[in-house]
């Protein structure tokens, strides 16, 4: 579910900046490729701390923290206002950041302290072989997504799947 989303929202970054229009004038290729590396920018600087405070806090809260991240960022994409998608931009860096680190390693710490490291293997394979699928059935969902609501529509569809993922995680733990 939370690959899901990520997928969803790829294919239609472009598009959904390049629509904007500010003080009259349509997006222009600098200012979106601007927005681009906001989000890749936050991606590298925050990166490394996130994953050390997921390390400390908790991997599950940081798998939570991605899903409301990745959400509030897709929320952005339907505003008009400048420094509201580059908040957004920043938000999915960080994100970005946690979904490339929390998941796993919580499902690395739950497979330990259960004794199921065994498992791991084939998990991880299934994982890797299923997001191919999931990508595809992503970009089918995104590109019916955006004929219905325009290119802000995968990034709607994709905060359900964030939500879904959330609740599918359950609660916050209370300790680590």
């Amino acid at each position: 579910l939370l690959r899901m989303a990520d997928w969803l929202q790829g294919p239609y970054f472009y598009e959904v900046y390049a629509s904007k229009v500010f003080d009259g004038q349509p997006a222009s290729l600098e200012l979106v490729s601007r927005l681009f590396l906001a989000g890749f920018g936050s991606t590298a600087l925050f990166g490394p701390y996130v994953g050390r405070l997921a390390d400390a806090r908790g991997r599950k809260l940081g798998t939570l923290c991605y899903a409301a991240l990745y959400a509030g960022a897709a929320a952005t994409t339907k505003s008009p206002v400048l420094w509201v998608l580059f908040a957004g931009r920043v938000l999915s860096g960080v994100g970005t950041s946690l979904l490339f680190s929390a998941p796993e390693a919580w499902l690395v710490g739950d497979a330990a302290r259960t004794k199921q490291q065994d498992a791991l293997g084939g998990v991880f394979g299934a994982a890797y072989a299923g997001d191919a699928l999931v990508a595809i059935l992503a970009g089918q969902l995104a590109a019916a997504a955006a004929a219905m609501r325009g290119p802000t529509g995968p990034f709607e569809l994709s905060a359900g799947f964030l939500a879904a993922g959330a609740l599918a995680a359950g609660p916050p733990p209370e300790g680590k």
